[in-house]
């Protein structure tokens, strides 16, 4: 009877442990770093300029559009201390990869300032960012929900659905997407996605990104993804009753 009694006391503080381990991994969330963020500015090139740039930073993580400069940016972002530090492949908007770029500077009270190089074109420029209060805001999978368009430059126009975190739906030109999106933290404006591009002859593949919703009221998620081959961003709106 003591032996069966010690077994039930042992057992029973096991599974009190586990659940308290449980539940201390269940609140643990990822800190944020003077980086993340979406961060909001110009550049320029040689002089010329100033071109728009938007850019995404979540650990280490780091997708840009300048619409100006008809360029989208995927890489990575890094700091030591007041050192800022980029490199990104370059993209031309909606289209194929052609260069690298390399950034360095100085980031202080929401300010970075940097210098880039481009390592194949040899460009130079500078660039000033500032952090964006936007990013503060919550992030759900309940907020993303409902219809999505978008027409980009070209006139093509796009219609997803998200339910669930789930992306579906199609071009004008009939190429079909799918995918999901995710949260990353959900005390702030940030979210993964993966999308799948199919029926569209060499687009045809997997493509992964960050996104974040720019406009609360107005409803608009700006969605960056790029793979090897190409990179694409959209600004897609809430269908209005969705």
């Amino acid at each position: 009877m003591i032996r069966l009694l010690s077994v039930l006391i042992s057992i029973v503080l096991i599974s009190a442990c586990s659940t308290k381990v449980k539940d201390d991994a269940e609140q643990v969330e990822v800190e944020k770093t003077p980086l993340d963020g979406i961060w909001v500015g110009s550049f320029d090139i040689r002089g010329r300029g100033p071109y728009d740039f938007y850019a995404i930073h979540v650990g280490e993580r780091s997708t840009a559009v300048s619409h100006k400069a008809k360029a989208m940016c995927v890489g990575q972002v890094k700091q030591n201390e007041d050192y800022y530090y980029a490199k990104y492949n370059l993209y031309a908007l909606d289209g194929s990869p052609f260069d690298y770029a390399r950034l360095t500077g100085e980031i202080n009270n929401g300010q970075i300032q940097s210098h880039f190089t481009t390592l194949n074109g040899g460009d130079t420029g500078r660039m000033q960012l500032s952090y964006s209060d936007l990013y503060e805001k919550s992030s759900s999978l309940e907020l993303l929900e409902g219809q999505w368009g978008f027409t980009d430059r070209d006139g093509l126009v796009f219609d997803v659905t998200i339910e669930s975190g789930a992306i579906s739906g199609a071009d004008s030109d009939d190429c079909k997407y799918a995918g999901n999106v995710s949260l990353i933290n959900p005390q702030y404006n940030a979210y993964n996605i993966v999308l799948k591009i199919s029926n569209c002859d060499s687009v045809n593949g997997e493509y992964e990104g960050l996104s974040y919703i720019d406009d609360i009221e107005s409803m608009y998620l700006r969605v960056d993804v790029g793979n090897e081959s190409y990179g694409f961003h959209y600004d897609f709106k809430k269908n209005q009753g969705s």
